[in-house]
């Protein structure tokens, strides 16, 4: 906080009149317990402040970002922003910065964790998987944020979280586990060790199946890929704009069973209650009983569809990517796991999902692969671990009208190929899934 204030002080001694102005900090403590061969090997932690800067001058736009300590002086980075921005194109889009109503003071005095602490975790994820090679990691982060600019807004605050994910292997097989919270304290890590050391086991010496279409069983780490996709290239108001997002609002593009809830403000929730702009986040009903309700705004896309700001400008991403939810939350159903497989005649339960590329934004056809922890579902009852396959499968289509089943009891922080802690999300069973071969084709 001190750091900030004094930066700030000096820095607005070098601002000149009738520009406008943006500067923002984020200051974090990053602390990360490593293991692998059963066995921690690494203990680090990482503080780090970084100052963003932007100026809209004369209809240009610049934004420079360097560490605190790296900056000479704040009037020297005024300045250096100063000369880029009348070298810069035309900002025709430029959306203004939000005025000294949007402020926002959640700033809290935060302490990071204890190496001891988390070793613990680590400790407990190891002996849950007993005789088997365990590796991954748990980290814990300390992250302060503030925003200043020329219309009068300050905004401020401070999030912590913990994660633990780690994965078993055999000679044949592996098994994952990740879970996610505010705390350590919040982390089963026995619970994830248990249900990782399982997969790893009951999954040695895999067979290979035929690819076709089948139901599956999908684990919150498979269904998280699926939303983290649609949230970032569907529900992103930028590929809006691009014409790529293939949603469409106020129809009944998903299973009535869907709804998607984007909430910082939930008990618990993980990340900042701010946008980037330092403007209080809004609950947003993204997807209601299967119907798409909002796209995910920044103050641009807003500005340039001619709709309300939904405040998910992402920090560190700038506002030319759009708008991304980083609190989503699926609603959950009334099934169990047990309970989705007893009713699967014959289909495949996947843990998750990696490796997925899009091939056609339009449509969310994405392509893919399984792993660490695949098992064909006969008559109700897993029978066999499968080996790798592939899948070619619209993200739409796979959660559309009539193919969800059920949806899961329990759930929890997902992991997601575009971060932690952004998705809470319980399993789904649904109808249709389609796998077109093998990991090389």
């Amino acid at each position: 906080m001190r750091d900030w204030n004094n930066f700030l002080q000096e820095s607005k001694k070098y601002i000149p009149k009738g520009i406008e102005c943006e500067i923002k900090m984020i200051s974090s403590i990053n602390s990360l317990t490593r293991f692998a061969n059963s066995h921690i090997h690494q203990n680090v932690e990482e503080e780090v402040a970084d100052i963003y800067l932007t100026i809209h001058k004369n209809g240009k736009t610049i934004t420079l970002n360097s560490n605190i300590t790296s900056i000479e002086s704040p009037k020297d980075f005024i300045d250096k922003a100063l000369v880029e921005a009348e070298n810069s194109p035309d900002d025709e889009g430029w959306p203004g910065m939000p005025d000294a109503e949007h402020s926002f003071d959640g700033h809290k005095g935060l302490k990071s964790r204890k190496p001891e602490e988390r070793a613990d975790k680590v400790q407990q994820f190891i002996e849950a998987g007993k005789d088997l090679n365990a590796a991954g990691y748990c980290s814990t982060s300390v992250d302060n944020y503030f925003v200043w600019n020329t219309n009068g807004l300050e905004s401020s605050d401070s999030t912590t979280s913990a994660f633990i994910d780690g994965i078993f292997r055999t000679d044949t097989s592996s098994g994952s586990s990740h879970r996610g919270a505010n705390s350590l304290e919040e982390i089963d890590s026995e619970a994830a060790g248990l249900e990782a050391f399982n997969l790893s086991h009951d999954s040695q010496n895999p067979e290979d199946i035929d690819p076709g279409k089948y139901e599956v069983v999908l684990g919150p780490e498979a269904v998280s890929t699926i939303l983290i996709f649609l949230g970032v290239y569907g529900f992103n108001a930028k590929s809006k704009i691009e014409g790529t997002s293939p949603i469409q609002l106020n129809s009944q593009q998903f299973d009535e069973k869907l709804t998607l809830i984007d909430d910082p403000f939930r008990d618990k929730s993980l990340g900042f209650k701010i946008d980037a702009s330092g403007s209080p986040k809004k609950t947003l009903e993204v997807v209601k009983d299967g119907v798409p309700k909002s796209f995910f705004h920044t103050r641009r896309t807003s500005k340039e569809l001619n709709e309300e700001n939904t405040f998910h400008e992402i920090f560190g991403w700038g506002d030319s990517f759009g708008g991304i939810g980083t609190n989503i939350y699926l609603n959950p159903g009334n099934s169990t796991k047990e309970e989705m497989i007893s009713e699967v005649k014959k289909g495949i339960y996947i843990n998750e999902f990696w490796y997925c590329r899009v091939l056609d934004p339009i449509t969310q056809v994405v392509t893919g692969l399984n792993r660490n922890g695949s098992f064909l579902i006969e008559n109700g009852k897993l029978t066999k671990p499968v080996g790798r396959l592939r899948f070619t499968q619209s993200f739409i289509s796979s959660l559309g009208v009539g193919n969800i089943i059920s949806i899961g009891s329990e759930s929890r922080f997902a992991d997601s190929e575009f971060g932690e802690g952004i998705l809470n999300v319980p399993m789904l069973h649904l109808k249709e899934f389609n796998f077109t071969g093998g990991v090389s084709g």
